[in-house]
């Protein structure tokens, strides 16, 4: 296994050369990702970046880039599937940390003078180091925090080692016509990926993952001061995602890209895991004055968002249907395209928040940084 990974790494490595040699550099920041248990998650405890190479291009106008990423980190995982049968439960979740490291080496083809198109085919591969939770011995509401061999005692058939190593293959293409002017928005974005993770370049995987998103946004109203900051502006947004995932054995990282939980505002990753999704997510924003300089302003967001997940739960023949619904309010305040932080209170329409199955109202503190 190791032999071909190493050739078919080579060769990659290989078709890429020329573009290195006469190249020029920048850095890329991809995102980052907190614990929930480390200030609510708003610290970043993992980070992905790295930097752009743009090499020769292949025809004129249209650049030609090398993308080379990496990411470590320290999260946590709370996991809603039985160990050993598969089954989605309601309470005493596994719950356990884990160090995250993963690399990605790609080549970004731009189409047309105007950049719109754009094709990405790369690889990914990653180290996951399962450790347990930094709140063991604790009671939570979904029960008490337990070390991962308890969790584990009965035994481990669906999971298979939380410490592993994964290596995936992507194709993806982009059609982005959107007009970001970070208080107004309009246009919109097309994006499709196929990730490929086979047995046989995998310790504990193999998947087809196929996403797609469709992000649409338009103004309603916009009012600017004389040198051009924003006094008020009103913005829709809508968002449709969608998922599929397929094969034997969909590893934990793909299962937390692309389930349904992720997908609705209020619920959690891992809550509903059927294994094909789609999703709406429709905003209305209004962003508030740009008082000391362009890109710094607070924004009231009011959303709705739907999903539908079905097929299998991952990794098993046990049918999963399940339709979900919330609307919520979000206040947040943004510094520039780089940042912005609020909190968000999502009413629940439709299922439960097995975090919280009490309450039809889940707040939580919400941040983004991005570059």
């Amino acid at each position: 296994m190791d032999r071909r990974k190493t050739i078919c790494i080579s060769i990659f490595l290989l078709f890429l050369l020329p573009s290195v040699l006469f190249a020029s550099f920048s850095f890329a920041f991809d995102s980052w990702e907190g614990h929930p248990r480390i200030l609510s998650g708003l610290v970043p405890t993992g980070l992905r970046a790295g930097t752009v190479v743009k090499g020769v291009p292949l025809f004129p106008e249209w650049d030609t880039s090398i993308l080379l990423l990496g990411k470590a980190g320290y999260h946590e995982r709370m996991l809603w599937q039985d160990p050993v049968t598969g089954m989605v439960r309601t309470t005493n979740p596994v719950i356990y940390d884990y160090l995250s490291f993963d690399w990605t080496l790609g080549v970004q083809q731009s189409i047309g003078a105007e950049q719109k198109h754009n094709l990405f085919l790369g690889y990914r591969g990653s180290f996951e180091y399962g450790l347990d939770s930094m709140i063991v011995g604790d009671t939570l509401s979904t029960g008490a925090v337990q070390s991962l061999s308890s969790y584990l005692a009965a035994g481990n058939i669906y999971y298979g080692p939380l410490t592993m190593f994964g290596t995936s293959l992507g194709v993806s293409y982009r059609y982005d016509a959107l007009d970001d002017l970070l208080s107004t928005l309009d246009g919109y974005r097309l994006s499709t990926v196929l990730w490929f993770g086979p047995k046989l370049l995998n310790s504990n995987a193999s998947y087809t993952l196929v996403e797609a998103e469709l992000l649409g946004a338009k103004t309603l109203a916009s009012v600017r001061e004389n040198d051009d900051r924003n006094l008020y502006s009103i913005v829709v947004v809508d968002r449709l995602s969608a998922s599929a995932a397929f094969g034997t054995t969909i590893s934990l990282p793909v299962q937390q890209d692309s389930s349904l939980g992720s997908k609705v505002r209020g619920f959690g990753t891992f809550e509903y895991l059927a294994d094909m999704s789609i999703a709406n997510q429709l905003d209305l924003r209004f962003n508030g004055p740009e008082s000391f300089t362009k890109g710094i302003f607070p924004h009231f967001i009011c959303f709705y968002d739907i999903g539908y997940g079905f097929g299998n739960a991952y990794n098993t023949e046990v049918a999963a249907s399940d339709f979900l619904s919330s609307v919520g309010v979000r206040v947040s305040f943004s510094l520039l395209e780089y940042f912005d932080i609020g909190y968000q209170m999502a009413y629940l329409l439709s299922g439960t928040s097995r975090t919280q199955p009490t309450n039809v109202m889940v707040g939580e503190l919400v941040g983004r940084i991005t570059f």
